[in-house]
């Protein structure tokens, strides 16, 4: 199915020996998924011609058989750094390919030749990558690789913070008068900007125990208070997607609680509502149960969870195939985060869903009524 004159060049070519007990297997792996996507490679593509990403795939595979870079020969290493970009696409692809045929695989000698396929895939990714990139990656998978994740999400939090602040004041008009499209074009600044910084904030609260959760002490606050924060915090969103916001609070809204948990609560939810809704609306409400009870929900008209994506609704990390509403996580991290927080403060988060309807988040949260004595407005 190649359209070179030429036949191409074996993809089994020389591997080590290896222990052949476990992965004898892995050269054919790799063949099988280098066919596959070789094969289903359009050979009209103004990307690039089949027979180039074929060269590249036997690059690949023959890189395979080395377990250092240092192993490579001068023609693997120059195909494979002079165009990482290619190459990284061609690694993820053989990834799915061989992760697709994994899903068939029964036998534990099966699993092992699998994973040893992935490693080796991987092991190339990680050697076509620079050398600074090369360091930093082996930082990540040290014993304090995550701590090391959470240093530079801090970092990088404080100047998005700023951007954020800087774009919003921007787009309040308070540097002067802007036209309709200068303020769209700032929501969108403000929107990628606190995108960032909220996968950011995510991994920080990830790394935290659940003794430490919370950055404040329960205290009095308004909730009608806190959802006019939302809401200025989301508004550039719902501009830049072109859906209604509406916030409904409770009429008994002076409480006492972890104001702060609950804001970022609110806002992943929200943000992850607005990110799946191209049309209509997303709801946010709060309602007295009884004296100490307020229950709080997320609605969007958006595109119902499929029936697939619910039983992992709740892990961070998991891969995204969907990656519209770019300036949004599709790391997963977000709900993972909330349920969090919620578990932390004794409630929990559910969720309904069903198509032509939309989707809603709820819970119920423990907040007692603010002593009008003691109330100090901490909005």
């Amino acid at each position: 199915m190649n359209p070179s004159s030429e036949a191409p060049e074996p993809w089994t070519a020389p591997f080590p020996v290896r222990d052949q007990s476990q992965i004898a297997e892995v050269p054919s792996i790799l063949s099988r998924a280098a066919d596959a996507f070789s094969d289903a490679w359009p050979e009209d593509s103004p990307y690039r011609t089949r027979e180039e990403i074929t060269k590249r795939l036997q690059t690949i595979l023959r890189a395979t058989g080395f377990e250092r870079r240092e192993d490579w020969s001068a023609d693997i290493s120059e195909e494979l750094t002079k165009d990482r970009t290619l190459v990284g696409r061609l690694v993820r692809a053989l990834r799915m390919e061989v992760l697709e045929e994994s899903e068939k695989a029964r036998s534990e000698e099966s699993a092992a030749a699998y994973l040893k396929a992935l490693q080796d895939l991987e092991k190339v990714r990680r050697s076509t990558l620079p050398r600074e990139a090369q360091e930093f990656a082996s930082r990540l998978t040290d014993p304090d690789g995550f701590e090391l994740l959470v240093e530079v999400a801090h970092d990088l939090r404080s100047p998005l913070t700023s951007i954020t602040f800087m774009a919003e004041t921007l787009r309040a008009g308070y540097s002067g008068e802007l036209t309709d499209l200068q303020k769209d074009q700032l929501s969108l600044i403000w929107s990628a900007a606190f995108g960032m910084m909220s996968v950011f904030s995510d991994l920080m609260d990830l790394a935290k125990d659940r003794a430490n959760m919370f950055e404040d002490s329960p205290g009095p606050f308004s909730i009608s208070g806190l959802f006019e924060e939302l809401r200025q915090m989301v508004e550039p969103m719902v501009v830049v997607k072109g859906i209604d916001l509406r916030l409904t609070p409770p009429l008994h809204e002076k409480v006492t609680g972890h104001r702060l948990a609950l804001l970022r609560v609110l806002l992943n939810l929200t943000t992850n509502a607005i990110k799946f809704t191209e049309e209509g609306f997303v709801e946010v409400t709060a309602k007295s149960l009884d004296r100490d009870l307020v229950e709080f929900s997320v609605r969007d008209s958006g595109r119902a969870i499929a029936p697939e994506a619910q039983e992992t609704l709740f892990e961070p990390f998991k891969k995204s195939r969907d990656r519209r509403g770019y300036f949004f996580s599709g790391s997963g991290l977000g709900l993972s985060i909330a349920r969090r927080y919620l578990r932390a403060l004794d409630s929990d988060l559910t969720f309904e869903t069903k198509p032509g309807w939309g989707t809603r988040f709820h819970f119920e949260l423990k907040l007692a009524p603010a002593l009008e004595g003691g109330w100090t407005n901490t909005e």
